[in-house]
């Protein structure tokens, strides 16, 4: 009950920018952790898709995409560009290989959506809250000018400690944001080398030479005769 009344005290006293800030960051927490968690379980499904991806074109490149990779991966999406690409035409390593590395790219643009939130409210937030304690701390020697020479530690040190929570208030906002950013980048990067991996499996499925029966025949001879 006392710390209630001594919160509720204290943003009585405060003024509309330090009570500004402090929602600013209740707000900015709230997304941090929104987009923590929404990114965690979007990435984390996505490596594990992939990773499957990855092991059925390690084994058969010409049918693990048909027959195994799920249409709502990357790999499906890239997978279906370059057969349209050859299809019309464009079958040209080089065409596909661009067309390839295209597409992994624009997979990545679409993964990193959020991140740079996070980048941000990392950035921003230490500043926010030290915007709150600078002002309070004015506020407060504003007030404590008209007291004359009655001035006591006690009536110093409750305003200004009172300012230096917006610092710890924007730290508590800002590390979490940090962390959850470094974490994610980190599993975006795992997913992205599997994706780059996956992608040339298809391109060389697609640009490998058929080979005729003539060629076959000539391969199993090779192969007799190293016997």
């Amino acid at each position: 009950m006392m710390a209630e009344t001594m919160w509720l005290g204290w943003w009585g006293q405060a003024d509309w920018i330090v009570r500004g800030v402090f929602v600013l960051l209740i707000a900015l927490s709230l997304i941090s952790w929104s987009v923590i968690l929404y990114k965690a379980v979007q990435l984390r499904r996505t490596l594990g898709l992939e990773r499957a991806a990855a092991r059925q074109l390690s084994l058969n490149p010409q049918q693990g995409a048909d027959e195994v990779i799920q249409p709502d991966t990357a790999t499906r999406h890239i997978q279906d560009s370059l057969r349209g690409a050859a299809l019309r035409g464009e079958g040209a390593r080089e065409a596909l290989s661009e067309l390839a590395a295209h597409r992994v790219r624009a997979q990545r643009t679409e993964l990193e959506n959020g991140l740079v939130i996070l980048a941000t409210i990392g950035n921003t937030a230490p500043f926010i809250g030290l915007l709150g304690t600078v002002w309070g701390i004015m506020h407060a020697l504003q007030a404590l000018g008209g007291a004359g020479a009655a001035i006591s530690m006690d009536l110093i040190a409750g305003p200004v400690a009172e300012a230096l929570v917006a610092t710890a208030a924007g730290l508590f906002t800002a590390i979490p944001a940090v962390v959850g950013y470094n974490m994610l980048l980190r599993r975006l990067r795992r997913i992205m080398v599997l994706l780059e991996g996956n992608a040339s499996y298809l391109l060389a499925a697609l640009t490998r030479p058929a080979q005729t029966p003539a060629a076959v025949a000539s391969i199993a001879r090779s192969e007799g005769r190293a016997r």
